[in-house]
Parts: C-alpha cells; sequence; structure tokens
C-alpha cells in the first residue's frame, strides 16, 4: 500500500499505540512484517491463529484492544477489504477503509470513513490529535 512504511513509522514515532490484525496466518504475516521492518513496529499483533473466531468476526481487534489496554471508543481500524471493515465494526471500532487496486469494488458503505491513501489518513489523524 502506498506511503505505507512513511506512515507506519510516523504513527511510531509519535507514540501512538499500533496493532496489526490479519486474517492471515501467523506463519504467513510474521516473515513478511519482520523482511519488511514492521514487525516491531506493532504493540501487538493478532493473526487469525489468535482467536477462535477470525474476521469478519470482531475478536480479532478485540483481543488487539484486550493486549494494548485500550477503549474501542479510543481507537480507529484501518481496513482495506469489506470483511475488515465488518471486522471492525463488529468490535465498535471507528473504521477508515482504504481501498487497494484489489479492492476497488468492495462495499465500503458500513466504513465510518473512506479515503484515498494512507498520506490522507495520516494528515486526518494529525488533524484529530
Amino acid at each position: 500500500m502506498p506511503y505505507a512504511a512513511d506512515i507506519l513509522f510516523a504513527v511510531k514515532e509519535q507514540g501512538l499505540k499500533m496493532a496489526l490484525v490479519t486474517g492471515s496466518a501467523r506463519h504467513e504475516a510474521e516473515p513478511i512484517l519482520k523482511g519488511l521492518g514492521f514487525y516491531d513496529l506493532f504493540d501487538t499483533v493478532v493473526t487469525k491463529d489468535d482467536v477462535t473466531n477470525p474476521k469478519p468476526a470482531g475478536d480479532p481487534y478485540l483481543l488487539a484492544l484486550k493486549n494494548m489496554q485500550v477503549a474501542a471508543k479510543n481507537e480507529i481500524a484501518v481496513e482495506d477489504t469489506f470483511t475488515g471493515v465488518t471486522a471492525a465494526n463488529n468490535a465498535a471500532l471507528a473504521v477508515v477503509a482504504i481501498a487497494n487496486k484489489h479492492t476497488e469494488q468492495h462495499d465500503f458503505s458500513k466504513a465510518t470513513q473512506q479515503m484515498h491513501n494512507l498520506e490522507e489518513f495520516w494528515q486526518w489523524l494529525q488533524s484529530q490529535l
């Protein structure tokens, strides 16, 4: 996703907590995150292996919130799929949808907001802090 590295490092530099919640298995996600140098940026990484009910259930997000000891009302999810938006909604999270080239046709009508890219999200987020 464009701007991903820049935004992840900026969020961490700002001192904000960050979780990665993925529908992938841990053995798939961890090598990619570690290879890109992103793994240690996250306060918690939740995969489908960590919950009984993976996305689109809210369980992965609820576990991430628990691991970070934060409340859903104070957090926001960023998702790029219908399934992810549904999972965030099921965990009572506000969610920003940013389509990628594979999900441009997904229904993001349940997202709190839709944005074009992570740079737009970061500018918006900074205005909220």
